[in-house]
């Protein structure tokens, strides 16, 4: 890899892409949010990783997978494409890379609850391989592999209470997320091989208490964002291994969803903010301190305002320095990219921000 390419660009976006006819409002705006999104945001990244990029009963899929290649993604990994026989549609996760995809895998979750059913949600894995020089060919040996993973989870419909049974879902798919790791990292990575999990986990990890409730009666971004939640506590233990007390769900709750191997995550958003910042139902605030939903034309009114922290970019990668090639990776850059929309029928990509992230590499 040469100085015209020290780096790798990544961009996750829940693209609420759904299937035709579904929608939460006037129109969803589906293809001309596609049009933009591949004209204007696609091109600024090397490795792109989508959740709600549904291939069933549309083309949409197919002509986002076009048009990357057109751009220089030549490679990809998706969801299985399901058909009516099936009962489901497909997870709608895709992985878009520049940089050649060499081994992949994918879990579909257990099965979700109320409209989660329908769609196979579960995970996708790809393993990159970085090139010491950009003109290298496929075949030649990597200077380092980056390992990508992306999910998609069980959401929750109405107010989140740890105790509800499409919490306790979504913690046993991240459990399953977990088992998913522990086979895949001991047979694919090399020591010094970075790990990034990204998407849509429906975790809040925003606590949602007011830190000065006397003074400030809304609840602000950065200021109200710092303390965890229990939920958004539990998934990392969960995604680490370490498990969670079972009484965390309920009384009747036996299951700690603890794995057989324990495999350190970074909140990255969090570590490098200081705070769970806002990726789905943002607020503003006028000048007369009254509170306003950021986005009106796809989100549903339930969801205006409710600034959760859902969407992530989690880095693993502890042994950074036995790289056997003298190539260390390290994250530059991690922040929230809201993914606005100037002059469109619609204000923003999608009803989630997106996540991007930088990996920079150093060859010895």
């Amino acid at each position: 890899m040469t100085a015209d390419q020290p780096q790798l660009r990544i961009l996750t976006q829940n693209m609420f892409m759904r299937p035709p006819l579904i929608k939460n409002n006037k129109s969803d705006w589906k293809d001309a949010r596609l049009d933009y999104f591949i004209e204007h945001i696609l091109p600024n990244y090397d490795v792109v990783c989508l959740q709600e990029m549904f291939e069933f009963a549309s083309y949409r899929r197919s002509r986002l997978l076009e048009a990357a290649n057109k751009l220089g993604f030549n490679y990809y990994v998706a969801s299985e494409r399901q058909f009516l026989w099936n009962v489901a549609i497909d997870g709608g996760l895709v992985i878009l890379s520049r940089h050649p995809i060499v081994a992949s895998d994918s879990i579909e979750y257990q099965r979700g609850m109320g409209p989660d059913w329908i769609p196979k949600k579960g995970a996708l894995y790809a393993k990159l391989a970085i090139h010491a020089q950009s003109n290298q060919k496929v075949g030649e040996e990597a200077a380092t592999h980056v390992h990508i993973l992306t999910t998609h989870t069980q959401a929750s419909y109405g107010e989140v209470i740890i105790t509800q049974p499409d919490v306790k879902r979504r913690l046993a798919q991240l459990h399953e997320f977990h088992n998913f790791l522990e086979r895949l990292l001991p047979k694919h990575r090399a020591p010094g091989e970075p790990v990034l999990l990204t998407g849509d986990f429906n975790v809040d990890s925003r606590s949602h208490v007011l830190s000065d409730p006397t003074n400030i009666k809304y609840e602000r971004e950065v200021e109200d964002g710092v303390q965890t939640s229990d939920e958004g506590a539990a998934m990392m233990a969960i995604l680490e291994g370490h498990g969670i007390d079972p009484k965390l769900l309920g009384p009747e709750n036996q299951d700690s969803f603890k794995g057989d191997a324990i495999i350190e995550f970074h909140d990255s958003l969090k570590e490098r903010l200081g705070y769970h910042p806002v990726t789905f139902g943002n607020t503003i605030v006028d000048e007369q301190g009254s509170v306003h939903p950021r986005e009106t034309v796809l989100t549903t009114r339930h969801d205006n305002e409710v600034m959760h922290s859902i969407d992530y970019v989690l880095w693993h990668n502890p042994d950074n320095t036995q790289q056997k090639n003298g190539v260390l990776a390290s994250l530059a850059d991690v922040g929230v990219t809201p993914n606005f929309t100037p002059d469109q029928e619609f204000t923003q990509i999608s009803d989630h921000y997106g996540v991007s992230a930088e990996v920079r590499f150093s060859f010895s």
